[in-house]
């Protein structure tokens, strides 16, 4: 498995983290992690943690990569695109390519 962190970021609204890792048998998932008061300030007093996974499934990585121009690394073309603040765009790029995934998420200490 490979694997590559796109943020892990701490600033006075909490940590916020993303990575992205790759199986062997070709699954891409990513995952993240937001805590403080960040996430209360979007759920609501007592709500100071959110997380989620997003799974492309092996079929759909080869779209993926070649939505990025990632070539063989798809890793590293997920890290010079949407590392850091740019993180956020990842989401919306999915979807704006129409990129099947599956998404799980939980609110909640």
């Amino acid at each position: 498995k490979r694997f590559v962190t796109l943020r892990d970021m701490h600033d006075e609204g909490g940590h916020r983290s993303l990575a992205a890792s790759l199986a062997a048998d070709g699954t891409l998932t990513i995952t993240g992690q937001d805590l403080g008061d960040g996430v209360e300030q979007l759920f609501g007093p007592g709500n100071r943690e959110y997380e989620w996974v997003w799974t492309i499934r092996a079929q759909h990585v080869p779209q993926l990569a070649a939505a990025l121009g990632a070539g063989d690394d798809l890793l590293a073309a997920l890290a010079a695109r949407f590392s850091d603040e740019r993180a956020a765009g990842l989401q919306p790029f999915l979807d704006e390519q129409a990129i099947p995934y599956d998404h799980w998420s939980r609110v909640g200490d």
